[in-house]
């Protein structure tokens, strides 16, 4: 079954955007090849909702983490390679024959260019062919656990390529020219009889070049691998989750159980309430791309998708409302739970459309509506802190945090880190008179 979520939900949490450098893709995108970009981002287009397929993708990344040799890719001899490779197929003796004839005609006339680029050409896949097999060799000494099996990275291309190394040696030895017999040997082994297998040697390429960039970032930023567990434990443990493209971002603990299914933050504008909904959001999709997250720690049930509101626009061209696009948004993800669906759910300041009564009207019984379905685990944040307290009467299993706002003087300064309880905080008029909006106009009203 495929992870459900939505272009709302990847646009609110900046997952996509290969050209966009504060999402997370592009984080992770330390690809060297266009083969291996193209892998990272298939995966993060398909999280996995299979237990052991993220456990054996989590252990995989955490394999290369633990790899000091990094294999490394020469882009100009790659580019060779991919061309030559992708060139020609299927090659019959005979036409090897031709062709090595061929460029040996127009040596002969002087023209020693396409010759010239066939010799590259071979060198730099033989050259790439036998590095990849010296570092498999190597890789699988290390493999304790055999998780590179059944993968593109397992013995099988090791096994079908035990002349590469031969023929490897025999063409290096030639270092001023390939003569005739050799170069019809290697344009046929290399465009005919092995062609398969070097195309599979590309494949191999991107595969490495896709899990040393995921290993790598999560090195160099101290990304943890998170821990599943079955779905129908209901856990979501985070221990200093942080929003990974933020610097020196400010992290927080989260802690869903069975039962405890909804928490409700509150806090002030600009005190980190959509940050810290991002965070969780963000490190619950990583995890279930079998990617490591940034927090210090992290367990997690799997679930069926991921749903957030926290940008929604309104959409004239169908007359609908801010309001209107809210409450649709609210209905959307509604079917998905009334479906059965085991969702993770971020609401972040719902029906701010409208005006505070019905606000308060509405976020009060669709929060009591959704916190009904237990499968679910809900982040809800709102301005209405009566809300918080009219939950907090009926339904004790409420988790109430906030993120508090500490004045300095007249200066509100915020801390990040969420606390226990519901937010008196009300600054808004602080920031109005911080600003001199009201001076600013009353020194140039204008009398009738």
């Amino acid at each position: 079954m495929s992870f459900i979520t939505d272009t709302q939900t990847l646009k609110d949490l900046h997952i996509l955007g290969k050209y966009s450098r504060n999402s997370v893709f592009s984080l992770f995108n330390q690809t060297s090849t266009y083969g291996g970009e193209h892998l990272l981002e298939s995966m993060f287009k398909t999280p996995l909702t299979d237990r052991s397929a993220i456990q054996h993708r989590s252990a995989l990344i955490a394999f290369f983490r633990q790899q000091e040799a990094l294999f490394r890719i020469d882009p100009a001899g790659l580019e060779l390679a991919q061309n030559f490779v992708s060139g020609v197929t299927n090659r019959s003796y005979a036409k090897s024959i031709y062709t090595i004839a061929r460029f040996a005609f127009l040596r002969k006339m002087g023209l020693r260019k396409e010759s010239q680029h066939f010799e590259d050409s071979v060198r730099a896949v033989l050259r790439l062919a036998t590095d990849l097999r010296q570092y498999l060799v190597d890789l699988h000494a290390s493999d304790t656990q055999g998780l590179m099996e059944g993968t593109p990275l397992g013995q099988a291309w090791l096994r079908q390529t035990t002349e590469l190394p031969q023929l490897q040696e025999e063409v290096e030895w030639h270092e001023q020219g390939l003569p005739v017999g050799l170069a019809v040997k290697c344009d046929y082994y290399l465009r005919g009889k092995w062609a398969d297998h070097l195309q599979n040697a590309l494949e191999i390429v991107y595969y490495i070049d896709c899990y040393q960039s995921i290993a790598q970032v999560a090195n160099d930023r101290g990304f943890v691998a998170a821990v599943s567990h079955p779905a129908e434990e209901q856990v979501l443990h985070l221990r200093n989750v942080y929003h990974p493209t933020i610097p020196h971002a400010i992290g927080n603990d989260l802690q869903y159980d069975k039962g405890k299914n909804l928490i409700f933050l509150t806090g002030a504008n600009m005190a980190g309430k959509s940050t810290y909904m991002k965070s969780l959001g963000i490190a619950v999709y990583l995890a279930h791309l079998g990617f490591p997250v940034a927090a210090e720690e992290m367990h997690f049930s799997i679930k069926d998708g991921l749903y957030s509101s926290i940008n929604v626009e309104d959409n004239l061209n169908l007359g609908h409302s801010h309001y209107y696009a809210e409450v649709l948004r609210v209905k959307e993800i509604a079917k998905a739970v009334h479906q059965g669906k085991r969702l993770v759910v971020i609401f972040d300041e719902l029906f701010k459309g409208t005006n505070v009564k019905d606000a308060f009207e509405a976020t009060l019984a669709v929060t009591r509506a959704f916190q009904q379905h237990f499968s679910c685990q809900y982040l809800i944040s709102t301005h209405i802190v009566e809300v918080g307290e009219q939950l907090g009467r009926e339904t004790p299993e409420t988790q109430f945090l906030y993120l508090p706002t500490v004045m300095d003087g007249p200066t509100p300064t915020y801390t990040y880190k969420a606390e226990k309880g519901i937010s008196s905080d009300k600054h808004g008029m602080v920031l109005i008179h911080k600003e001199h909006v009201l001076e600013l106009l009353e020194k140039s009203k204008t009398t009738i």
